[in-house]
């Protein structure tokens, strides 16, 4: 009865199997004798999940009418784009992005936005290009949309960006197919936490414009977690003269930066040196927005409005946000310190809610293992992501020998 292009098609989702595990050995043996490390939404130091006081302070504020009714428009409405743009590429991007064009569409979270933008440029039969460690849901999307998927390396044996690889991916595919989609999940890479420097991102754009010669671009930039990581260079200065055939995607998310991660907001910003390629972009995710969810969360996109269009509120959501910053890297610098002096092996790590232990071909055992000791972690490949985002400080302490010793236990 299952139409043809759905048959087969069936998501394993080890993160929420994982968790609801962690979950029954919390009710069993209490949640200081667990070490929760399947977490991805931020959660203080009594293990509570985050909820900023600016965003607590809008629920109170914000009219009832404001949650319950339908958005303004089934795209989100023109305040609600202009924030999402302001806040991705800085108040005067009109000024410093003088030769681009842009739109908005909101969308039910960073899902919503990197969905639709898979469905709408990824052809059938066609490859999207993926991180080697990534989210898994990437390859669901480009699934769902007709396609299928091959991988860039994502570190090189320096641990740094493979550029090399990257190239090569992308040199390959461009010249067999009439698009190339291509994710890049940076800041704070889920699940690694790596993050590409300005000279990296200048190579990456040389890359993908010269590829441009060959077929049409679309990077996707995945930048859900954005607001926990200080920016060290502008982004403008990664961006200039794109070729007419390139498209960039910023997949933004308020899950993460408002900590609303039920509401579901977020938002697809396109930019374009072509006036065409964004009216085309616009009409094509309307459509899909329309057909798929109808609209995204009326109360998220509004609650959103209103903090960044107050200054007093705007300064309070960014205080919050570089507090939680400070922890994640508190926490980061406490399993990293410890995990060097075992020397357990760590991808490079840069900022954000994870980081990633490379295990290799005993990942299974190592993780059964690892759960017998009441010490939950989503596995990614041959490796597994430890939530920073959801362990306090106190019980990382001491997590880096005890992954170590067992790893080594396993061995032979």
């Amino acid at each position: 009865m299952l139409a043809r292009h759905y048959q087969g098609k069936k998501f394993s989702d080890e993160v929420f199997s994982t968790a609801q595990r962690a979950k029954e050995a919390i009710d069993k043996y209490g949640k200081e004798a667990v070490f929760n490390a399947t977490l991805g939404s931020l959660y203080d130091e009594e293990e509570n999940l985050v909820v900023f006081d600016v965003v607590r302070q809008m629920f109170r504020e914000l009219p009832l009418t404001e949650f319950t009714a339908y958005a303004p428009h089934f795209t989100g409405s023109e305040a609600y784009k202009e924030t999402v743009k302001k806040t991705v590429l800085g108040e005067s991007y009109r000024k410093e992005y003088p030769n681009y064009f842009f739109s908005v569409i909101g969308t039910p979270g960073g899902t919503g936005a990197l969905s639709n933008t898979i469905k709408n440029y990824l052809n059938h039969g066609e490859k999207i290009l993926l991180p080697e460690r990534m989210w898994g849901p990437y390859k669901a999307m480009a699934k769902e949309a007709g396609g299928s998927f091959d991988c860039y390396a994502l570190f090189n044996e320096k641990n740094t960006f493979h550029l090399f690889n990257f190239e090569e991916k992308v040199k390959t595919l461009s010249k067999e197919q009439e698009n190339l989609v291509v994710v890049i999940n940076d800041p704070c890479q889920n699940p690694t936490g790596f993050k590409l420097s300005q000279e990296e991102w200048l190579a990456v754009m040389r890359i993908l414009k010269e590829a441009a010669k060959q077929s049409n671009i679309i990077l996707i930039k995945d930048i859900a977690y954005k607001d926990f990581d200080t920016p060290e260079y502008e982004e403008r200065s990664v961006l200039s003269e794109l070729p007419e055939n390139m498209l960039l995607v910023y997949a933004f998310s308020l899950s993460k930066s408002l900590g609303i991660y039920g509401m579901r907001a977020g938002a697809q910003l396109a930019i374009s040196s072509s006036k065409e390629w964004i009216e085309e972009f616009e009409t094509a995710a309307a459509f899909s927005c329309r057909a798929t969810w109808s609209n995204a969360s009326r109360g998220g996109m509004e609650m959103f409005v209103k903090i960044m269009e107050t200054p007093s509120l705007r300064e309070q959501l960014w205080e919050e946000q570089k507090k939680y910053e400070k922890l994640l890297l508190e926490r980061a610098e406490i399993f990293i310190t410890e995990a060097r002096e075992c020397h357990l092996d760590i991808l490079p790590y840069r900022s954000g809610f994870f980081l990633t232990i490379p295990v290799g071909e005993k990942i299974r055992e190592v993780t059964r293992e690892l759960e017998q000791q009441n010490i939950f972690t989503i596995v990614f490949e041959d490796a597994i992501r430890i939530a920073i985002c959801g362990i306090p400080k106190r019980k990382l302490r001491g997590l880096a020998k005890k992954i170590k010793d067992t790893i080594e236990g396993l061995k032979g």
